[in-house]
C-alpha cells in the first residue's frame, strides 16, 4: 500500500509539472475530420488545433431554437428574456451567464448527446484511464465572449450557428493587459486602457460551424461574431486531467 501511495504521489507531481507547461509561441495545427485518428499525436505538441469538416450539430442552432418550445420557456437569468428572444433580437453582445447555467443549457439542449456520439469514440484513448473518470464539462454560449483564461487541459470551442472570430493570447501577454482584463475584447483595447497594448501579440482564427478549435490550458481566449447582426451560438467542452480538474475548482 505504501509503495502504491508513493507511485500515485509521483504521478501527481509529474502531472502537475506537465499541466503548468504552456506554449508561448503562436502555432496552429490543422487536420480534417477524416484525419481525426492523428489527434493524439498533435495534442502532445500543446498548440491549438483546428479540426475541419466535422459533422454539424443538429441542436443549439437557430432552427432548433425556433422549433423547440424549451427555448421559448427557458428564461435567461441575466435579462429575463427567453433564449429565443436573445438569439433573434440581433443585439446580444456579451451575455454573462453563471457557469452553472451554461452547463444547464448544455444538458437540456441535447448537446451532450451529440458530443458523446460524435467525439466520444475519439476521446476514449485521448483522455487516458484517470481522465476517463472525470466528467466532460460542456457549456452553451449566446453571442460574444470576453477574455477568459482557460483552466481545463484542453478546451474545445465549437460554433453551432454563425461564424466567430476567436482571439488567442499566450499567457506571457497578460503583462500588457490592464489589471482588470477579464471580459475585454483584445481588438477593442486602446492605449488609454492599456498603455503598452502595442507590444501585445495575439492571433485571430475564424471558426465556422463544422469546425472545432482545441485550445490548451493557460491560454486566454475571446470571441466575437464574424457577421454583424448575427448572434452566434457556441458550445465549449472542457477536457480535464485530474490536475486541471482540481485547478478549475
Amino acid at each position: 500500500m505504501f509503495i502504491l501511495l508513493i507511485i500515485i504521489a509521483v504521478l501527481f507531481v509529474i502531472g502537475a509539472l506537465f499541466y503548468k507547461q504552456s506554449i508561448q509561441e503562436y502555432r496552429i495545427n490543422q487536420i480534417e475530420w477524416e484525419q481525426r485518428h492523428e489527434l493524439d499525436s498533435l495534442l502532445e505538441e500543446r498548440a491549438p488545433i483546428v479540426v475541419r469538416s466535422m459533422p454539424l450539430s443538429p441542436v443549439w442552432t437557430h432552427s432548433d431554437v425556433m422549433m423547440r418550445d424549451f427555448y421559448n420557456n427557458e428564461k435567461s437569468p441575466e435579462s429575463g428574456k427567453t433564449i429565443r428572444e436573445l438569439v433573434f433580437d440581433g443585439s446580444s453582445g456579451v451575455i454573462s451567464w453563471p457557469k452553472g447555467y451554461r452547463r444547464h443549457l448544455y444538458q437540456n439542449t441535447a448537446l451532450s448527446l451529440w458530443f458523446e456520439t460524435t467525439w466520444g469514440p475519439i476521446l476514449t484513448g485521448t483522455r487516458g484511464w484517470l481522465g476517463s473518470h472525470i466528467p466532460i464539462e460542456g457549456e452553451c454560449f449566446v453571442g460574444d465572449l470576453g477574455l477568459t483564461e482557460l483552466k481545463p487541459n484542453w478546451t474545445i470551442i465549437i460554433p453551432t450557428e454563425g461564424a466567430i472570430i476567436v482571439s488567442i493570447l499566450a499567457s506571457k501577454e497578460k503583462k500588457w493587459l490592464p489589471q482588470k482584463w477579464q471580459g475585454l475584447q483584445p481588438s477593442k483595447l486602446t492605449a488609454a486602457i492599456a498603455p503598452f497594448i502595442n507590444k501585445m501579440n495575439y492571433i485571430d482564427i475564424i471558426v465556422r460551424p463544422g469546425t472545432a478549435l482545441w485550445v490548451p490550458a493557460h491560454m486566454m481566449i475571446a470571441w466575437t461574431s464574424k457577421e454583424e447582426g448575427v448572434v452566434p451560438l457556441v458550445t465549449t467542452i472542457a477536457i480535464h486531467t485530474p490536475i486541471s480538474w482540481i485547478a478549475s475548482r
